[in-house]
């Protein structure tokens, strides 16, 4: 099968040819139909998140987000051969299992994957489109908690994560204020944003005092380095507020003598995160991300755009 892989930590990956997985026991092999492009995945292959003292096996195969057909089970496997299925592969599952989603096939556990039925309505590339961030997303809101008149300030607001909690907080009547280039400020508005701030052009700390000089409910930080985010963008919090950021840049005792409420956030996917999502896609409540599709064969240049970070909406393999 045609996968995008590393012989090791560091190296730049490339597409291969390699066996097909076959599932063991209490797994799937899943025939994969699309597959999106996350910053995890090129972080995975620098070795960066690498855990201290785990033996990893090689090749390994990028890639964490999938939809697709499960086409063979292994005994005691949970899930049938024959069913549809996307999700996204578990923080760490690298070091158990080297079969990731850039391929034509991969397998998965309970242990290294949390999937749901991918329902009629719901086409494979949006699907794929939808475990990490709309998770992501999914579960700051829960934490945030934004609610009916409060301000929300998103940075990030026009990639994948902030697609999906720019719609979320709007659905909830929060207030969003948007940062993101100028170019996506129809995009983040489409989504549900009440303003847009364009941080090329513009002073996002000396815009948002401008028009809230009471400061904003809650910060929702999907891009700024820890400088940024201490010196520019907490203080925008108000007293008793909350701030979250997924790139672990804030100190939350600097922001504790305010009462700020603050958390660097990782996310653990659920079976039942990817059933609400899947869910909320197909009553209307949640808009599938802006997707550019890649074919497989072009897996080497989604790679090299996703590491830019100025990716609007989300990238998207498909293996077909």
């Amino acid at each position: 099968m045609r996968a995008f892989a590393i012989d090791a930590f560091g190296e730049t990956p490339r597409l291969r040819d390699l066996p097909r997985p076959e599932p063991g026991r209490g797994e799937v092999q899943i025939r994969v139909g699309a597959a999106s492009v996350n910053p995890l995945d090129w972080k995975v292959a620098a070795g960066a998140l690498a855990a201290p003292g785990a033996v990893y096996s090689f090749p390994l195969t990028l890639g964490s987000d999938f939809s697709g057909r499960v086409t063979a089970a292994g005994e005691g496997a949970a899930w049938e051969v024959g069913q549809e299925v996307f999700g996204m592969r578990l923080p760490g599952a690298a070091e158990h299992d080297p079969h990731g989603s850039y391929a034509e096939y991969l397998t998965a556990s309970p242990q290294t994957a949390a999937l749901a039925v991918r329902p009629e309505g719901l086409d494979e590339v949006s699907a794929a489109a939808l475990p990490m961030t709309g998770g992501t997303a999914l579960a700051l809101t829960r934490w945030l908690e934004p609610a009916e008149g409060e301000t929300l300030l998103v940075v990030g607001a026009a990639g994948g994560v902030g697609s999906y909690a720019v719609q979320l907080a709007a659905a909830r009547g929060c207030h969003v204020i948007a940062v993101a280039a100028g170019d996506d400020h129809a995009y983040v508005r489409s989504l549900g944003a009440r303003e847009a701030v364009d941080h090329r052009t513009a002073d996002v700390a000396e815009a948002v005092r401008a028009a809230r000089p009471g400061g904003v409910d809650a910060v929702l930080d999907l891009a700024d380095d820890r400088e940024t985010l201490m010196t520019r963008i907490a203080p925008l919090v108000r007293d008793g507020g909350r701030l979250a950021t997924t790139v672990f840049a804030a100190d939350p005792d600097a922001l504790a003598a305010r009462g700020v409420r603050t958390v660097n956030f990782g996310y653990r996917a659920t079976d039942g995160d990817m059933a609400e999502l899947a869910a909320l896609v197909t009553s209307g409540a949640l808009r599938v991300a802006q997707t550019t599709t890649f074919p497989l064969t072009a897996m080497a240049e989604a790679h090299t755009a996703s590491t830019t970070g100025h990716v609007r909406g989300k990238l998207v393999i498909t293996t077909g």
